[in-house]
């Protein structure tokens, strides 16, 4: 590491070593398609960015737009010196210029940070780019609080002028002036086609814009909060101004004709009209679909007089515990791997083998334990007879992080037992937020919370790394009585209001998310090797993680 360096610096340069970026070579270019966002952002930042060409005459200096992928959208040269300077670094229209590919830059690495940045010559990663100080500033979207692209201003000088922030912020703000006018006009045109739709009889409207939700009566009264999750995620697999009709499920279980317009004009803004008429058969009530908690209740119960072990894996966070207990019993006497290191190895198998035998004994975090005390449990596992007459000690209900994740002899016990039951994690189980967040909300003895749409949509849009105990936390610090009566996503933590991109992936995209997040947890992260196991390159794996908003 070179030495000197200022710590946002620093920090930048170690996460481009581990992405094994060399710094004497420039990579290959990646070019990537125009977005929907980098088009909106685009219309928002001529008018400034022609201001900006005018400004910029006769100083040397080039400006730079990319947007919320780090792709390369327009481009603002005060000289041919300094524009061939740039693509001579491929530096070209279309390129991701992101940290993971070309290291410390004002483009990326403000992307990275959520902050401006300043890059002086030296503190670039990329030798080739070290002519060049910049300074980059994102442009955050004033509804979503979202950041849409970065605006960098570049110049040959070893040091970049200090005269460069004040300079940039003040285009920032105009573009993001330009961004919020043309939400409102997005949702001018949303206002516009409901009020339409809303004219017919035996219906019920609603209608979604980037910040509004409308609905007539008939919708009020059909639909709820967690229908609303639902809606909007159907709406991002309908391209812009097109129309589809499908039987769409309800919160309560029945199911009801749905056609969605996706209206002209707005914003990922659709339009959604739903079969109440009176006069045809009435809404059907049927068993919805099982979600992953009936599945997982069915599987358990299955497993219940069958098997004499049972491993339960899955992240930290994702109901590991409440599983043993569905399986076992609440009463289920718990012993934790983790404190091994406190009570020591010879006292905590002490208390394990006094337990009752052929009694059920839940051992959690067993990925903890020490090798020693795995070989004591392989034991119990391998003797636990199932009922035939050979049962040796307590039965042990194990609890484990993914196999993936853990020591070789930590998979080998989990293989041994009777059977082995995944908790799938929350962002697996986005369709049954409502569901999870309302049996959360009373088992906290908070029944008097109640979450509104936009609250539920901005918790579905969060990745929640810590699961249902995080969403747990959450919750509770949920104020009791909000003004406005349901908690609106104003009432969340500023961290939990909803970024908005991963609720509005399509059903593909959501899969190719799922794969690569999967890839990167069996990797241990190594990005490298999480591309070897896509079958990809490793540049086309930082493009999709960027555009998929993974956090890694």
């Amino acid at each position: 590491m070179r030495e000197g360096l200022r710590p946002e610096i620093e920090m930048s340069w170690r996460r481009s070593k581990l992405s094994g970026i060399d710094p004497a070579r420039v990579p290959e270019p990646t070019l990537l398609d125009p977005s929907d966002s980098a088009g909106r952002l685009l219309r928002s930042a001529r008018p400034v960015l022609d201001e900006l060409r005018v400004q910029l005459a006769g100083t040397g200096c080039g400006i730079l737009l990319v947007d919320r992928d780090c792709r390369v959208v327009s481009r603002v040269f005060d000289s041919d010196g300094m524009r061939l300077a740039m693509e001579d670094v491929g530096v070209l229209p279309g390129v991701a210029l992101s940290e993971e590919t070309y290291g410390t830059n004002a483009l990326g690495t403000p992307l990275e940070v959520r902050q401006g940045v300043v890059v002086h010559g030296h503190e670039h990663f990329l030798e080739p780019f070290r002519r060049f100080s910049c300074y980059g500033q994102p442009i955050v979207h004033p509804v979503t609080r979202r950041i849409e692209g970065i605006l960098d201003i570049t110049a040959t000088d070893k040091t970049a002028n200090p005269l460069f922030v004040p300079f940039l912020a003040r285009a920032v703000r105009d573009i993001e002036a330009r961004l919020l006018e043309g939400a409102r006009e997005s949702d001018r045109r949303v206002v516009d086609a409901f009020q339409l739709a809303a004219r017919q009889r035996g219906i019920a409207v609603a209608a979604m814009g980037q910040d509004i939700l409308l609905t007539n009566k008939a919708a009020v009264e059909l639909l709820e909060p967690g229908d609303h999750v639902a809606l909007r995620a159907l709406a991002a697999e309908v391209p812009a101004g097109e129309t589809r009709t499908l039987e769409f499920t309800l919160s309560t279980g029945g199911h009801t004709g749905l056609r969605i317009d996706r209206v002209a004009g707005a914003e990922s803004g659709a339009l959604f009209l739903l079969d109440v008429d009176e006069t045809r058969a009435p809404v059907r009530r049927t068993a919805s679909p099982q979600d992953a908690t009936t599945r997982l209740r069915s599987r358990l119960r299955e497993l219940r007089t069958s098997v004499s072990s049972l491993a339960i894996v899955g992240e930290s966070g994702s109901g590991r515990s409440w599983a043993a207990r569905e399986f076992a019993g609440i009463d289920i006497p718990v012993l934790d791997a983790s404190r091994i290191v406190v009570e020591g190895e010879q006292a905590w198998c002490t208390r394990l083998l006094g337990m009752p035998v052929g009694q059920w004994v839940l051992i959690e975090h067993v990925h903890l334990a020490p090798e020693p005390v795995l070989a004591l449990l392989s034991s119990l596992v391998v003797g636990g007879g199932g009922g035939d007459g050979d049962v040796v000690g307590p039965r042990p209900v194990l609890t484990s992080d993914p196999p993936v994740t853990v020591r070789r002899p930590v998979r080998d016990l989990l293989a041994r037992c009777g059977a082995q039951v995944s908790v799938p994690a929350l962002r697996q189980r986005i369709r049954e937020l409502p569901a999870l967040v309302t049996a959360l909300v009373h088992d906290l003895g908070r029944d008097g919370v109640r979450m509104g749409p936009s609250a539920l949509t901005a918790l579905s849009e969060h990745a929640w790394p810590g699961n249902l105990t995080e969403l747990r936390a959450v919750l509770a610090g949920l104020p009791e009585r909000p003004p406005a009566g349901a908690i609106r996503a104003v009432d969340l933590p500023e961290e939990y209001r909803g970024s908005g991109r991963v609720a509005r992936l399509g059903g593909l995209e959501r899969a190719e998310r799922d794969a690569i997040v999967e890839a990167l947890e069996e990797s241990g992260g190594n990005k490298v090797h999480a591309a070897a196991r896509l079958g990809i390159s490793r540049t086309t794996l930082y493009s999709r993680i960027r555009a998929l908003d993974i956090t890694v």
